[in-house]
């Protein structure tokens, strides 16, 4: 009798698990709020980019970079819904957006360089939002932003051609 009742209990844990465990999981490996989805860092207001993957829901994260190494690392393509403006930090249409790639501003990443466990220091070689993307209202602002800043003028639609 008592196998029999350990049997039921043991069926019904599993049962639980199997029903409340990948939503729980989800709840507990979720970023915080403010933060991307895709790398679980703090999102900036300067550079989100709003994207939808193909068969998903739309999703806001931290900057175009982020986006297309999404896209490509999921193998998905994705269509872009808005970029945000550098200067003022409101949503753009895409087709509208001149973007500045490969400045030397990078809302994502305050250092280029790590620290190794002897204390030395190791230049960043790869990082999910590298190179920075920066979008702007209009060319004349990219250009003048690029001339201070280093980088190359693009469009979202060079950008997701160039990821292909």
């Amino acid at each position: 009798m008592k196998s029999r009742r350990l049997w039921w209990i043991a069926l019904g844990l599993a049962i639980t698990a199997v029903v409340a465990g990948p939503p729980l999981w989800r709840w507990w490996t979720a970023p915080p709020p403010g933060s991307c989805p895709v790398c679980h860092r703090h999102e900036h207001k300067e550079s989100l980019v709003r994207f939808q993957a193909a068969g998903g829901k739309a999703m806001e994260v931290c900057c175009l970079s982020c986006a297309l190494t999404y896209s490509r690392q999921t193998g998905k393509p994705i269509a872009i819904l808005s970029v945000t403006d550098h200067e003022t930090g409101k949503p753009l249409a895409p087709d509208a957006a001149t973007l500045v790639v490969g400045s030397d501003v990078s809302p994502c990443i305050h250092t280029t360089a790590q620290v190794g466990p002897e204390r030395e220091t190791y230049r960043v070689r790869w990082d999910r939002c590298l190179p920075s993307v920066l979008a702007f209202a209009s060319r004349a602002a990219a250009e003048a932003f690029r001339a201070e800043h280093g980088g190359s003028l693009r469009t979202v639609r060079e950008m997701l051609e160039e990821k292909k």
